[in-house]
């Protein structure tokens, strides 16, 4: 199997953009750094991969396509930072990466979303899919006329795709609830607030919550499951119905519009609660510090981002699948003193 560029970065604990400098002597690369990838190339006989170049001055670029449900959801921000990482370092080899962001979880919307790349003749396709069967439909219908899927963040099923990259959202839903009983006496009463029963990686959260409290702290019960479709708007009114509703010990926020819902919290004087979220944002990263938040869960936001570009990049270019179907994040644990 020939060495390529990834694995030499990985050698040299440097990004592909690094090495990339140092093979096409772009400069502004660290003497030690460069001197360092040059022996490992020369060690491990590298030889530039051709069809790359050609690509690269060929007009036939290959164009991947990303579609994210991005819109109203910080989360988001550090995704399409490991994207656009990716952008940059596949773009000298005659990859171009284009954007469609979507805001909430509009299927017909979605599926236009989908028809519009496809008709910009994009190669392959980086997405966010709503679990319904007009988006599994439309993308079998792309997957058809040869377009490669990767799906982000979050999966369907019934797809024929070359990968998934995002965190194993049963795990993190476990490690969730986990982190309610270590709070709790056991004897809880939670209420949970989702993004949408439409998103497969929010249902399989809640899944996974389920599953621990049910077998290791059955005196704890979940009171209701609300949705707030990733908008903070939303969250705000139904936190604060189901808090008003109910007499609840914990909130466990699975999913975005986690701000418009902590707002809830502190207007009903509510910090008193045990509150476990999702991800790192830096407003998280805030009621963790001043302790409305006891724990959050994160999942290498910018890691999926990257990797998931970098699947289509290797494919198609270079013809090398993952080594797995499902590439998995960790599921990272963030608590007041290691954030």
């Amino acid at each position: 199997m020939s060495v390529t560029i990834k694995q030499i970065a990985e050698l040299a604990g440097v990004s592909r953009g690094t090495v990339d400098r140092v093979l096409n002597a772009r400069g502004g690369v660290n003497a030690e750094v460069e001197k360092r990838i040059q022996a490992i190339v020369k060690e491990l006989s590298y030889e530039p991969n051709l069809v790359a170049k050609a690509l690269a001055n060929s007009k036939n670029r290959i164009t991947i396509g990303v579609l994210i449900n991005a819109g109203g959801n910080s989360f988001f921000d550090k995704v399409l930072v490991g994207i656009k990482r990716a952008q940059r370092e596949v773009g000298g080899y005659g990859v171009s990466v284009i954007f469609e962001e979507l805001t909430g979880y509009d299927v017909d919307e979605q599926v236009l979303s989908i028809e519009k790349l496809m008709k910009l003749s994009v190669q392959g396709l980086v997405i966010t899919p709503i679990n319904d069967k007009k988006v599994v439909k439309k993308l079998q219908e792309a997957a058809r006329l040869g377009i490669v899927i990767t799906t982000l963040n979050t999966d369907v099923t019934g797809l024929d795709k070359l990968c998934f990259v995002g965190c194993d959202y049963i795990k993190s839903g476990k490690t969730a609830a986990e982190l309610l009983g270590q709070f709790s006496n056991g004897n809880t009463k939670v209420g949970i607030i989702t993004g949408s029963r439409k998103m497969l990686g929010h249902n399989r959260r809640v899944d996974g919550f389920k599953m621990v409290l049910e077998k290791e702290y059955p005196n704890s019960s979940i009171i209701e499951v609300v949705e707030n479709n990733d908008d903070n708007s939303l969250s705000y009114e139904v936190t604060k119905q189901l808090l008003t509703k109910h007499t609840l010990d914990a909130l466990y926020f699975c999913a975005g519009g986690i701000d418009g819902g902590i707002q809830a919290v502190v207007e009903l004087s509510r910090e008193d609660m045990i509150i476990i979220t999702v991800d790192d944002t830096q407003n998280i990263k805030t009621y963790i510090t001043d302790g409305i938040v006891n724990a959050t869960v994160c999942q290498q936001p910018i890691k999926q981002g990257y990797d998931a570009v970098i699947a289509q990049y290797e494919y198609l270019v270079n013809g090398n699948k993952p080594s797995k179907k499902h590439l998995m994040t960790q599921n990272e644990v963030k608590l007041k003193y290691n954030l």
